[in-house]
């Protein structure tokens, strides 16, 4: 990576949070298990970017699951799109074949995941008003356009400091990872409760605040820590 002069103004990287410390944790340990199903794939031929995209047409069929109120099989399909999600790096790492258009591609596709998973939750019609009085205006459709919001400037945010030097690791209150959890548990908890409007409301909600929020401390940290000269 290039860095700009911005460089010159860095301080001191901000300590990760509990929930970033675990996700590393977690992620690391992963990481040491899987190893070895990364490097066997890679010798049978499956290559990274196979993967990214597999996760892809995976998360779409999720999706289209989701839409028709097929939660359950919607449930285990995302989750199985999420490990698709990790593997492909999983595999890079474990093969030696980290490349800059496999990170480019596996960018890009993950917007993709995060646009078409919200959009079926406004298409099916699941999310709807807070039960809260002075909420109420809220419609479920814009709460889960604003989570859809949060989660691209979530991405953006970090990607757009990053490119002009600024780090971002363990910066703001959730990521990827955390959301696609919170919103297949929702899901999944929702339908076990025969409640998933009401579920799914509250958590397509708290993903919207949650985001954006993320997204407003990660362009305070750049403007914090960017110096020009």
């Amino acid at each position: 990576m290039l860095f700009t002069p911005l460089d010159k103004g860095l301080k001191e990287p901000l300590p990760c949070s509990l929930s970033v410390m675990l996700s590393k944790t977690l992620k690391k340990a992963a990481g040491k298990i899987l190893e070895p199903l990364g490097k066997g794939l890679g010798k049978i031929g499956i290559k990274p970017n196979h993967i990214t995209v597999m996760g892809v047409i995976l998360t779409f069929y999720a999706a289209w699951l989701l839409y028709n109120q097929n939660i359950y099989y919607a449930f285990l399909i995302g989750m199985v799109a999420c490990l698709f999600d990790g593997a492909d790096g999983l595999v890079a790492r474990a093969t030696k074949t980290t490349s800059i258009r496999g990170g480019y591609l596996d960018a890009t596709l993950d917007r993709y995941a995060d646009c078409i998973a919200f959009s079926a939750l406004i298409l099916c019609d699941w999310v709807n008003p807070l039960p809260i009085e002075t909420l109420d205006f809220i419609s479920g459709q814009m709460w889960a356009m604003a989570a859809m919001i949060g989660a691209f400037q979530t991405s953006y945010c970090r990607a757009a400091a990053e490119r002009l030097g600024v780090s971002q690791e363990g910066i703001g209150l959730i990521e990827r990872p955390e959301r696609w959890f919170i919103l297949g548990m929702g899901l999944l908890i929702g339908e076990l409760m025969d409640d998933v409007e009401t579920i799914i409301t509250i958590v397509v909600s708290t993903l919207a605040i949650l985001g954006n929020l993320t997204a407003l401390q990660r362009m305070n940290h750049f403007w914090k820590e960017a110096k020009d000269e």
